[in-house]
């Protein structure tokens, strides 16, 4: 059943694909920082359901924002992503934390290079999506421990607080950007409601965020989305955003400097757990 809606305020976030070399830095600027309600509900599903607290993996980590949210309650926590480039810049944030008990390696999510039976906990944020699904359940039931636990969770589409503003964001993501997206984007737009994991005892939970951000903060934000990379080469010199931050600006206050308009934005997040027998 749904959680009662939450607020907490964090850093702006950019959707993720598979990045190329450039645009690690930025997805490390522009990082998802989850709430701390995410933690609690993998630590709280793991402890009421007899789990441990020795071994995990975040796969598909990124650089590194959900993997050290984790490092406290584990014994040894690994990341692994697909990209050597994120890897690069999530060992880089590991040292400058100073996490002794946390590593990061490149590798797939379809290929785990852990050892049979050797995880309590498996996470994947804002991934899980883009993985070839039979593949990954397979690896996650030969890595986990039996009682070992699976969490996937993610953001869905931002829903700005102003009706007005809600609708030409609506317009600008499947109008304007239409033909742009992935087609495993259905799965963030329905907040992963059309998946399932592979283990009979699960839930999921539901709630809110507020997003604090300025103007161009939300812009940037936007600018980042590979739907909206994607549009710009096949609309070289477009003005399409742009014109959404003019008209956002306008609805938003056109009387105030558009550095100091708030365009605080609500997000839906979303997590869903199972246990393996």
């Amino acid at each position: 059943s749904a959680a009662p809606q939450e607020r907490y305020c964090t850093r702006f976030m950019a959707y993720r694909l598979v990045e190329k070399g450039s645009q690690a830095l930025a997805y490390a600027q522009f990082r998802p920082i989850y709430p701390p309600r995410i933690k609690e509900l993998i630590v709280s599903f793991i402890t009421s359901n007899g789990g441990k607290f020795n071994q995990m993996v975040d796969v598909a980590c990124g650089s590194g924002q959900s993997t050290f949210d984790m490092a406290g309650c584990f014994n040894t926590v690994h990341g692994i992503d697909i990209s050597q480039e994120q890897v690069n810049q999530a060992r880089k944030k590991c040292k400058e934390l100073k996490h002794e008990n946390v590593e990061f390696r490149t590798g797939s999510a379809e290929d785990l290079p852990f050892e049979d039976e050797s995880m309590d906990l498996v996470t994947c944020a804002e991934a899980l999506h883009w993985f070839d699904f039979n593949k990954f359940y397979a690896e996650v039931d030969r890595i986990l421990k039996p009682k070992g636990v699976l969490a996937a969770y993610g953001y869905g589409f931002p829903e700005p607080k102003h009706p007005i503003c809600g609708a030409l964001l609506t317009h600008f993501i499947w109008d304007t950007l239409k033909g742009c997206w992935a087609d495993r984007i259905k799965y963030i737009a329905s907040n992963y409601r059309d998946l399932e994991l592979p283990y009979s005892k699960s839930e999921r939970h539901d709630f809110y965020v507020d997003t604090a951000m300025k103007l161009p903060d939300a812009i940037g934000f936007i600018s980042s989305w590979s739907a909206y990379q994607r549009y710009c080469e096949l609309n070289p010199g477009s003005t399409a955003l742009s014109d959404l931050e003019r008209d956002l600006h306008k609805e938003l206050g056109y009387d105030v400097p558009k550095e100091l308009v708030d365009a605080t934005i609500n997000y839906p997040v979303f997590i869903l757990l199972a246990q393996k027998p």
